[in-house]
């Protein structure tokens, strides 16, 4: 697969808040936001916000283009947000204030007790959300005008190497029905929210004037994503990962 290697290159910023002092954390988070203005903005009306408080400490998952002036220009992307990182920074876990906003009491009982199980086991658990392909990109695929490339693929690729590398094992999500997303989920293992065995209902997201979104969980990572990984594992390897080095982190906690 060199053309993927020749054409992409795959960067992951963590807690951007944290680093945004780098000329290229501050340059990908710009256009991070912008990809999410453009793709939520071609499906949603005026009044959708795309980024949130959260976006600032998430890990941003960032497939871009290269481009032939060598700058980088995302074409996909998503965040996921662990449990212990809204504990650092004192936020509620999206994956509980999805449910809460939403006015969905059961819904939020089933994930407060999935997140004190995790804590109680040393568990890593988090949240994945805000997944985007910019619909400019995505037209210039379907008119082939653009390198070939299945962006889904990219997606399942990347989804289960960066939670191995975080030490998630446990993964709350919500599959929008509109868009048929849910179905890509259960395939990684995720499964509806249960309570006593009864699958709860999908909910009707506030933010997203009442978007009607399946909230998912899994507690297990399996394998459909296997083909995918080994397909765009010169993509992963060659990553780009921005992070705090140990010597700030330290410096970071002693503040």
């Amino acid at each position: 697969m060199d053309h993927l290697k020749q054409d992409f290159q795959l960067v992951v910023i963590d807690s951007p808040y944290e680093i945004l002092e780098r000329p290229l954390v501050e340059h990908l988070f710009t256009k991070m936001v912008g990809l999410k203005k453009q793709g939520y903005g071609s499906n949603y009306p005026h009044g959708v916000l795309p980024v949130d408080t959260t976006d600032f400490i998430a890990t941003h998952v960032l497939l871009c283009q290269k481009k032939k002036d060598q700058s980088l220009l995302p074409i996909m992307g998503y965040k996921t947000i662990t449990l212990e990182k809204c504990r650092e920074y004192n936020l509620k876990f999206p994956g509980l204030t999805l449910v809460q906003n939403a006015q969905m009491p059961v819904h939020a009982q089933v994930v407060e007790s999935i997140m004190q199980r995790c804590e109680q086991q040393a568990k890593g658990l988090a949240y994945l959300g805000s997944w985007t392909v910019d619909p400019i990109f995505k037209e210039k695929l379907k008119n082939k005008q653009e390198p070939k490339a299945n962006l889904r693929e990219a997606f399942l690729a990347f989804y289960r190497q960066l939670y191995r590398q975080q030490n998630v094992a446990e993964v709350i999500i919500g599959g929008t029905l509109r868009f048929g997303t849910e179905k890509i989920f259960y395939g990684l293992g995720h499964r509806a929210l249960a309570l006593n065995g009864q699958e709860l209902s999908p909910i009707k997201v506030a933010h997203l004037i009442k978007e009607p979104v399946l909230v998912m969980h899994s507690a297990a990572f399996n394998e459909t994503s296997a083909e995918a990984e080994k397909k765009w594992q010169v993509v992963w390897d060659e990553r780009i990962h921005l992070k705090m080095n140990p010597g700030q982190q330290v410096q970071k906690r002693a503040a």
